[in-house]
């Protein structure tokens, strides 16, 4: 084996030149080895003795090989066989471990390592052991002791000791002949425990309260986490009048781009004896960032299930009451965006209900059948952001085109519709201080059927015109005042249906807002809008006053970081009187010691923007207060109350305590509501880990296909 060539850097050349002749120096040094294990080391002092390819380095050592890291008072590394013994004050690292000790022994060529009376950290857990093997992908620890709690041995919150920790690669810890203890008490025994190091979810939740078919219940969420790309939860939950209810959610990331999504809850019941469940599969896939879609089964199961069961549904966007069936999937670049739909829903047949035990006091209505209501075979979508039509920064034209065959129920026919919209835009910046935009569009539709039940004039099948026309001049007057106008109209060239206006124009509107900034202290803004398109035919109107908006005012005052309060109300300028009205007083310690907040609501259902209506319902006024304090030190108190001052009762009310376990965290909670009724919280979380939602992201195709700033309209919303 030739000798090993290196390199030795140092403030000055003599300081080089004792050092490669094997005498320490007090200087900083660094050496990098020309050899296929890429060591490198730095030292306050380096000697290498060629005879025996032996480097001794002290003070403040640093040994890396790749991801590798190696700490230490003084190390003795062995060039040819790559051992390295390290003494005082070691710490190994690679990307997922890290282990403290007073010796360790590691070869570098193997990854094969030795220490004693170690301490290793996977955040959150801390572990430590008389002796630890290091090894590739894994360590294993023996007479362990793990936690998540950094304080001092004897006063840790919690902590398991086992004969033995396993910690693969960072993501899994596996302990044998475990004992748990909470302080110093032993509490239980597991011959195994295995918990994931990244753990992202709250351990578990439970939830109260009653109603009247399902009784008084108790909710139990259990989650999971198998990998941190397998997910998911455990719901077990016990219904005194119908007994036990069983569900699951996972998720799992097939990679960056593809989730899989699968949720199932079922349940015997016991006054109906019936199985009563609901479930949905949903799969995002992406061959590339530009080319995905989702395959989805909504199946509600019967077409009461989720009223009746309402309570148990965790996240109630889940499943809906109506079946449905979808594929979709889009194509899109820098130009433009593909979509094809393919979708069937379904409703349920609620004039053909099932009685279960008609003849006794308690008969259940169900309803199983369910009627097709919707079919897209398919839906296709075409959209060509603005481009340029002669020049860079000259006008931009856009296309959009959508087409689909379309079973309704209220048809009982298959439609056929084409439509395209061709837009022309250009946007003008003046005088450095406003800008304009406008845009004008062609539309154009297509039905080969009429419509069901249009009986008189046009407006069904056939082929219709329309052109659309929208501007918007944005200003800024000073340093503080700002203003924006917008301008929309819409007329239908031919073929209108029986409900369009005479003229064809179906919107001619414009809006307005002035907005004051005055810093970060006082901001106001005032807004409203003018419809020329409204009815003012009634002999009893002697003014244009109906065609006005509501006049919307807001007001936000911060007068420091401890006072902020929020105005916000709508006064209708037809009926000359005040529709609503909100307003919030925030107050807080500098310290977050106590947070006290006050609010009032202000409705009055009898004055429209058209003017007052005769509803015969009163002016509604709420008032809200929220009191939040800390006291021992980890505890935090919040109260919440709503007041209805129209009718003199409470309507909501919260009371919550949470309490910091320094590494964990629970609250408890207790709520009244008149819909959800008397519920209890309860809630265990570890600090350490924040938490990730149990969902599938809606918005993630969008994120992929990058339509997020494109402003698409139309179909693009179908595929998300």
């Amino acid at each position: 084996m030739t000798s090993p060539q290196f390199q030795l850097r140092f403030a000055g050349m003599a300081l080089w030149i004792a050092s490669f002749a094997g005498v320490a120096t007090p200087a900083i040094a660094d050496l990098s080895l020309s050899l296929d294990s890429q060591v490198h080391i730095q030292a306050d002092t380096i000697q290498y003795i060629r005879d025996q390819n032996l480097v001794i380095c002290k003070g403040e050592v640093h040994i890396q090989q790749d991801q590798v890291h190696l700490y230490a008072d003084t190390i003795r590394y062995d060039n040819v066989a790559q051992d390295v013994h390290a003494e005082g004050h070691v710490v190994w690292q690679d990307e997922t471990q890290e282990v403290e000790a007073q010796t360790l022994d590691y070869n570098m060529k193997t990854g094969l390592g030795k220490a004693h009376n170690i301490k290793t950290t996977s955040p959150p857990w801390i572990s430590t052991g008389s002796e630890i093997d290091i090894m590739p992908h894994k360590i294993i620890i023996k007479d362990a002791v793990t936690t998540t709690c950094d304080y001092p041995e004897g006063y840790r919150h919690y902590y398991m000791k086992a004969d033995k920790i396993t910690i693969y690669s960072g993501d899994y810890l596996v302990a044998e002949n475990v004992v748990f203890f909470i302080g110093k008490v032993p509490v239980f025994y597991f011959p195994f425990f295995v918990r994931t190091i990244h753990d992202l979810k709250t351990p578990f939740s439970i939830e109260t309260g009653a109603t009247d078919y399902l009784g008084n219940y108790i909710l139990l969420t259990t989650n999971y986490l198998l990998n941190p790309k397998s997910y998911g939860a455990l719901y077990t939950d016990y219904f005194f009048k119908q007994g036990l209810g069983l569900g699951l959610r996972h998720e799992l990331a097939l990679n960056d781009y593809q989730v899989l999504s699968l949720y199932g809850y079922g349940i015997q019941e016991k006054e109906s004896q019936q199985f009563r469940w609901e479930g949905r599969a949903r799969m995002l896939w992406a061959l590339s960032a530009n080319f995905q879609g989702r395959v989805e089964a909504d199946l509600p199961g019967d077409g009461l299930f989720s009223n009746d069961y309402s309570v148990a549904r965790r996240d109630p966007t889940l499943v809906s009451t109506v079946r449905e069936y979808d594929i979709s999937t889009t194509y899109t670049n820098q130009k433009y965006t593909l979509g094809l739909l393919f979708r069937r829903q379904e409703i349920a047949d609620f004039t053909n209900p099932k009685i279960i035990n008609p003849d006794s006091s308690n008969p259940v209505t169900l309803y199983s059948n369910f009627l097709e209501s919707l079919q897209n075979l398919p839906q296709a979508n075409f959209s060509l952001f603005p481009l340029d039509l002669l020049f860079k920064g000259g006008p931009k034209y856009d296309l959009s085109l959508q087409g689909d065959h379309t079973y309704t129920q209220a048809d009982g026919f298959y439609v056929s519709h084409l439509s395209g919209e061709l837009g022309l835009s250009q946007s003008l910046l003046l005088e450095q201080s406003q800008s304009l935009f406008g845009r004008v569009a062609m539309d154009e539709s297509l039905q080969d059927v009429a419509d069901q039940g249009i009986t008189v004039g046009a407006g069904s099948a056939g082929e219709t015109h329309s052109v659309n026309l929208q501007s918007t001049l944005t200003s800024r007057w000073s340093e503080y005042l700002n203003s924006s106008f917008s301008y929309n109209f819409s007329q239908k060239l031919n073929n209108r249906y029986p409900t369009d206006p005479p003229t064809g124009v179906t919107a001619n509107f414009l809006s307005g807002r002035l907005e004051c900034d005055i810093g970060s202290t006082l901001r106001e803004a005032t807004s409203s809008s003018f419809d020329f398109n409204a009815d003012v035919t009634d002999p009893a109107i002697k003014t244009d006053a109906p065609r006005f908006g509501y006049l919307h005012e807001e007001v936000y005052w911060t007068a420091s970081s401890q006072l902020n309060y929020t105005l916000i109300g709508d006064y209708s300028i037809a009926a000359n009187g005040l529709k609503d009205l909100n307003s919030v007083l925030n107050l807080q310690s500098p310290h977050d010691m106590w947070r006290f907040r006050i609010s009032g609501n202000f409705v009055d259902p009898n004055f429209t923007n058209q003017g007052p209506v005769t509803s015969g319902l009163p002016p509604t006024f709420e008032i809200a207060g929220e009191a939040d304090f800390s006291f021992f030190t980890n505890y935090r108190l919040s109260l919440i109350e709503s007041y209805d001052l129209t009718n003199a009762q409470f309507e909501t009310r919260s009371i919550s305590i949470y309490r910091d376990l320094h590494d964990w965290e629970a609250q408890v909670q207790y709520s009244e509501d008149p819909v959800l009724g008397k519920r209890l919280f309860f809630t265990l979380n570890l600090k350490a880990l924040p938490g990730r939602p149990l969902t599938v992201s809606e918005d993630q195709l969008q994120r992929l296909n990058g339509l997020r700033n494109q402003g698409l309209t139309g179909a693009a919303s179908q595929f998300q």
